[in-house]
């Protein structure tokens, strides 16, 4: 068995790795790998959890593994020149990579917040209102000034101080088709790897350590994850799922 396995290439999810090289890997962005997932073209991976709400039909979760956090996320970030609330009519420029996050921002802003930009514009940054990065980029600019944007939000946060939930970023699957055995043995490898992984986080931070922050702070923000889903975390799945189903939000952006 030697499965073709989906990787976002984001520093948050190396704990899951150490043990799968006997796999072929592809690494790609969260949005490219949902892409390369709607045609069914990986058997298993870590995928954004609104590509897992289009595509469940096709993938099912492998075990109860996933990204998650409570409170914050710290590398889920809008960066904006005024508060959520002044949005309206706002161009909010979304970064590339992002496939839940996206969607997640519509529900703070449109949902919780009453307001509705102007447009949210792929590939836009400091010419745009507002600003939203993920993964590895937002940990750096985390660090750095961003000449007029004054407010910094941290998506997780804003979420947890809505529905005093989780919220749940991506989660493991595997192709539904795939033989039984070929599920389970895979499901048991990556149980030891993540096992292995969150053994080896103080030197995944070293490895890391630079412009994305000192190895303590990197080891920090990688111990804040939670990387096993638990009742609040599905739950907090379930809301997101409800939500997004009664807004419309699941088409392809």
């Amino acid at each position: 068995m030697k499965l073709l396995i989906g990787k976002i290439p984001f520093l948050n999810s190396e704990p899951f790795y150490p043990l799968l090289g006997q796999h072929r890997m592809v690494a790609m962005p969260p949005r490219e790998l949902g892409k390369l997932a709607e045609r069914e073209s990986i058997d298993a991976g870590i995928m954004a959890t609104a590509d897992y709400l289009r595509l469940e039909d096709r993938y099912e979760p492998i075990g109860n593994l996933g990204v998650a956090n409570q409170e914050e996320v710290r590398s889920i970030l809008l960066f904006s020149r005024h508060a959520m609330p002044e949005l309206g009519g706002a161009r909010v420029g979304v970064t590339e990579e992002t496939s839940t996050s996206v969607r997640l921002l519509r529900l703070l802003l449109e949902a919780r917040n009453g307001v509705r930009p102007r447009e949210y514009a792929r590939n836009v940054r400091e010419e745009a209102d507002a600003f939203l990065v993920i993964g590895d980029e937002a940990l750096r600019r985390g660090r750095a000034h961003c000449d007029g944007f004054i407010h910094r939000f941290d998506l997780a946060a804003q979420w947890w101080a809505w529905k005093n939930l989780p919220f749940v970023f991506a989660l493991w699957v595997v192709r539904r088709t795939l033989p039984d055995e070929d599920k389970q043995q895979f499901a048991e490898l990556l149980e030891r790897s993540i096992d292995t992984g969150m053994k080896q986080i103080d030197e995944t931070a070293a490895r890391y350590a630079g412009e994305l922050g000192t190895a303590k702070e990197l080891a920090s923000y990688l111990r804040n994850f939670r990387y096993r889903l638990g009742p609040d975390e599905w739950q907090g799945l379930a809301e997101f799922r409800r939500m997004v189903q009664q807004r419309d939000l699941l088409e392809p952006i």
